[in-house]
């Protein structure tokens, strides 16, 4: 089987079994080097788009295990055997090196493990078979970037060497005594994989312990190198495999043997270390988050870019990579997030829904933004002050495209609620006022038994609503008048004073009742929306502190750090919720107040105007107060929806 860029699908092959599972697919070109590039000056690493995108649909965290070390070493042959088979990547049977750049297992595979804190979450795991390092024909260049490139894309580096550890083939590992020249560190977390050392045809008798063994050596050949991968490399291990013990004809052609045809100890090291690097298979990190589908190939083409600009590897920065990670797959989080808001709510418009009851609305509403949070938090990675910004840059663009419906809404509740009023208007007081004086209304009490049947009427056959009431409110303020004086004016037996008055002031008390229904409705709104986000932020925040525990390097840093953007987030939104709250006390305070004065009164119209005055001025101080809270944290209602506890 010859590799290449086609991805084709393999349910068959040569199995390897022994405990190992059998992975199905086939090898699929990551990147190649062009050495005769289009600039003319020096070679250009060339991404291929097909496998990207099959990384990219990927949602689930990544491995990334890297197979790498020197050419004809039998490397390619144990990136097929992590998948359980003894075909696969291509092997060849020629001196010269086959694997050409990079290549990926397609596809990539779930695997199932446990986390520190007992959760099971299910990892999708890459396995990358890079070119030969050191092969005569290579451009050192190349090999220099390769070997980095494999470094700090992966999660896991499988060094493939050999087991009588000597200068040549220590190889690029002598990179390790300045690691720095090449990359710039992120302050906090895992950057580079865990290492695992493959020392191959080990004939010797098995030391004690693998990793001493291959320590000492390393200190022989390069002291520095041996300390520089104790500082660089946490975590690492080595294994020593046997020679595999078969023929010569069966070594060349190594992806048509047959597992019982190597040697028994051969096969129960490769079991062991295979199972040995899936246990402790670590997750590709960025700071306290994982890396998905979309954030790594980002990561893998910013990289490419970087190395395409120079000849020789220039000094890859870490910490600005991350952030421009950060930054990319949030602003498609919140695009894909937004989309699925607008497709959802835009179908009322589509449906023809409106108008609907506000009640009906916030439902519908609250439906769709939960929804779009377990998209959102699924994605989104970061810091928590980072994930609060982006959370909040969420809100608004959802808060845009809500109020645009509202407004629709609102518009449809009004010619709705109008056409009813007009209609009843018409039916029980308008036509009653063009009659002449015998088929007119008689006396007060008729006059206002009417106007009872209008309100009783229009109250059953509306749409309750804020517009509703505005549309009652606003016939008390015009209509209603206009009626009493035409009633007066046909001199029908009634104090015209004491009319204008008791209207005025049940226009007033509905006009206040209004507004705290439509506040109180928005804090209930933006309760719900609070504690559906606090439950999606908290099951994010869990994540990213889990993830902070599975790394090794910097754990008490990075946990302070996080405390304490978490504890600032909260009070900051906290805060702002309570003043909120305080406001609608209010309303309902003053509101509670003047019904109390109302149900007194038995003085006359005076008093009650003095009443009415009062209320005015209670209600417009409130009013002004809301809207100056509400001028300098135009935001608040967004900011709401993201707060970490």
């Amino acid at each position: 089987m010859t590799q290449s860029d086609e991805l084709i699908d393999v349910k068959t092959g040569n199995k390897f079994g022994k405990g190992i599972e059998f992975r199905e697919g086939s090898p699929i070109q990551l990147l190649n080097y062009r050495e005769n590039s289009e600039n003319g000056k020096f070679g250009q690493i060339l991404l291929n788009p097909k496998a990207l995108n099959i990384i990219r649909e990927i949602n689930e965290p990544l491995a990334i295990i890297s197979v790498v070390g020197s050419f004809r070493r039998g490397k390619s042959w144990f990136a097929n055997v992590l998948h359980g088979r003894h075909d696969g990547f291509d092997l060849g049977a020629k001196v010269e090196g086959c694997t050409r750049g990079i290549y990926m297992w397609s596809p990539p595979f779930k695997l199932t493990s446990e986390q520190l804190n007992g959760e099971i979450i299910q990892k999708r795991v890459i396995v990358l078979d890079s070119e030969g390092i050191d092969d005569p024909s290579q451009d050192e260049n190349w090999a220099t970037k390769l070997f980095i490139l494999c470094l700090v894309i992966s999660s896991t580096f499988v060094y493939n060497i050999n087991g009588i550890v000597g200068r040549d083939d220590i190889g690029k590992l002598h990179l390790m005594t300045d690691l720095s020249k090449f990359i710039k560190e992120p302050e906090y977390g895992d950057f580079l994989p865990r290492l695992v050392i493959l020392l191959r045809d080990f004939s010797f008798e098995n030391p004690d312990n693998f990793k001493d063994y291959f320590l000492k050596q390393m200190n022989r050949i390069n002291t520095e190198a041996a300390t520089a991968i104790h500082q660089f490399f946490c975590d690492f291990d080595v294994h020593g495999l046997s020679p595999p013990g078969c023929k010569k004809r069966l070594l060349q052609h190594m992806e048509e043997v047959k597992t019982d045809e190597l040697d028994e100890e051969f096969v129960e090291e490769v079991v062991k270390t295979v199972k040995s690097i899936y246990s402790h298979l670590p997750l590709k990190y960025i700071g306290s988050s994982t890396m998905q589908g979309i954030s790594f190939v980002k990561f893998l083409e910013n990289v490419v870019e970087s190395m395409n600009n120079s000849e020789t590897s220039t000094l890859l920065s870490i910490p600005s990579e991350y952030e421009s990670i950060i930054q990319f797959v949030a602003q498609e989080a919140i695009k894909e997030s937004v989309g699925k808001y607008r497709e959802r709510m835009g179908s009322l418009i589509n449906e023809g829904e409106l108008p609907m009851l506000w009640e009906e609305f916030e439902k519908m509403h609250y439906e769709c933004i939960s929804e779009v949070d377990k998209v959102f938090f699924r994605k989104i990675i970061g810091s928590p002050t980072q994930i609060g910004d982006f959370a909040e840059q969420l809100k608004k663009e959802t808060f845009k495209f809500k109020e645009e419906l509202a407004k629709r809404n609102s518009k449809e509740l009004t010619i709705y609620n109008e056409n009813i009023a007009k209609s009843l208007w018409k039916k029980h007081i308008e036509i009653r006022l063009n009659k002449n004086e015998n088929e007119s209304f008689k006396d007060i009490e008729e006059f206002q038994g009417a106007l009872k049947l209008f309100e009783s009427n229009y109250n059953e056959s509306m749409k309750k609503s804020p517009e509703a009431t505005e549309i009652i409110v606003s016939y008390k303020q015009h209509q209603y008048l206009h009626a009493i004086d035409h009633v007066t004016q046909l001199g029908a037996t009634l104090t015209a004073e004491t009319m204008y008055v008791k209207e005025e002031a049940d226009r007033l008390l509905l006009e206040a009742e209004a507004r705290v229904d439509k506040l109180r409705s928005e804090i209930n709104a933006l309760t719900r929306e609070r504690k559906e986000y606090e439950k999606n932020a908290n099951k994010k925040i869990l994540e990213l502190q889990t993830n902070i525990e599975q790394q090794k390097k910097s754990q008490e840093e990075m946990k302070q750090r996080f405390i304490e953007e978490k504890d600032c987030t909260v009070k900051e939104y906290e805060c702002k919720f309570e003043k909120i709250e305080q406001m609608n006390k209010d309303y309902e305070r003053v509101i509670t107040e003047y019904r109390d004065s109302i149900r007194t009164l038995t003085l006359g119209n005076e008093q009650l105007e003095e009443s009415l005055v009062q209320f005015r001025k209670n209600f417009q101080k409130i009013q002004d107060e809301r809207e100056e809270e509400l001028l300098n944290n135009k935001d608040n209602k967004r900011k709401l929806s993201c707060i970490f506890i």
